[in-house]
């Protein structure tokens, strides 16, 4: 998968832009505040149709602006197609492939891209939300069922919160349980089969990464697992019962998969309360090759990579192992500035991003020229 063109109106700080990348390597230079993060927002959300933070629509689009629009030339299976993502302030968003409209499900199928953001760290050392979101945004962008299951299941958990809060209706709390065991199951038996596949994958870019230490992913459920799945229904069932009263006095439920987490650790030592900077920064390398990997691996095509000021806290070697697992990939590197060391061995374009505004070259000598 490959952008070939993008142009932006009234995105962020962008009025205009027009953009077209190498097909392999591109890296983009300039000050803090100058619009870097902003371009690989852009990107993400022409191949995702959304953003990679938590981020309103009246935050997109540029101020005093009514709407954005993100224009984008995509090649995937060796077709090219034009897409575009119109972001409006006061009504809903529109997504198009070859000027057809969709709904964004079927804008996003088949599309990937994987980004790196130094708040990515906070997959480790914040708190489970953040973990869940990171297997739920990876398993979301190769199984639509999943996806829909999890929207339907936060749908019911919002509506037993509210029964929880008022007189309770204990026959709606019935029906309420019974969606959720069926739903919260197929929700964990889903997260549990990739967790595995993370792990699998992440052990192998954590062991060189680190320089040969051993990762170990664990999935905390908040229900007793079981391999059947009509006995795990069953299992929530009761534990749900059990919970009530704690939830009466809560005033929301406390048990199935929105409550779970996730455990990295190194050395039988978890890695939130003991994993040094560098171990949590080469961790969530791991975690994003993987899902490079598992993209790859399910929808037969290489996502875009996007790496946001990855290699500021990077020595040589972790850098050079990142560099060496591209694989072809079409990469967009952000940067404060030019680190010759690691850059230099890299064929691609060269960008300078100031106000907005980009300059494009060539090569690095030509960069280094007119810098």
């Amino acid at each position: 998968m490959k952008l070939i063109d993008l142009e932006i109106f009234n995105f962020r700080n962008y009025e205009h832009l027009k953009f077209d990348p190498n097909e392999n390597v591109n890296i983009i230079i300039g000050k803090n505040a100058m619009g870097k993060t902003n371009l690989l927002e852009a990107i993400y959300i022409a191949t995702l149709g959304k953003s990679f933070k938590s981020a309103k629509d009246n935050e997109l689009i540029r101020i005093a602006s009514q709407s954005a629009e993100i224009n984008s030339t995509i090649q995937n299976f060796d077709y090219e197609d034009t897409y575009k993502v119109e972001i409006n302030l006061n009504k809903k968003n529109n997504f198009f492939i070859n000027d057809e409209q969709l709904n964004i499900k079927n804008y996003k199928r088949d599309m990937a891209s994987v980004i790196f953001t130094p708040a990515d760290l906070n997959i480790i050392k914040f708190g489970p939300n953040d973990r869940r979101k990171y297997l739920d945004n990876l398993i979301s962008k190769v199984d639509a069922m999943y996806e829909y299951n999890l929207l339907n299941y936060k749908k019911i958990i919002f509506e037993r919160n509210k029964l929880l809060k008022k007189n309770i209706n204990y026959d709606l709390l019935e029906v309420y349980d019974f969606q959720l065991a069926q739903i919260g199951v197929s929700i964990l038996r889903t997260r549990l089969n990739y967790v595995k596949q993370i792990e699998k994958h992440s052990k192998d870019h954590f062991m060189n990464l680190s320089g040969g230490d051993d990762l170990k992913i664990t999935y905390l459920s908040t229900i007793p697992l079981n391999s059947e799945e009509s006995e795990m229904e069953k299992i929530f069932l009761k534990h749900l019962k059990k919970s009530l009263k704690r939830d009466l006095e809560l005033k929301y439920t406390t048990v199935g998969p929105h409550r779970d987490d996730l455990d990295f650790k190194i050395k039988n030592l978890s890695s939130k309360i003991f994993g040094s900077q560098g171990e949590i920064r080469s961790i969530v390398l791991s975690l994003k090759l993987s899902e490079l990997d598992i993209l790859r691996e399910k929808l037969k095509t290489n996502p875009i990579l996007l790496l946001d000021d990855v290699f500021s806290e990077l020595d040589k070697s972790r850098s050079k192992y990142l560099i060496d697992s591209f694989n072809g990939t079409q990469i967009f590197i952000t940067s404060t500035d030019l680190n010759e060391n690691i850059f230099k061995n890299l064929i691609g374009k060269y960008f300078n991003i100031s106000n907005g505004r980009i300059i494009d070259y060539d090569r690095l000598g030509e960069y280094n020229e007119r810098k």
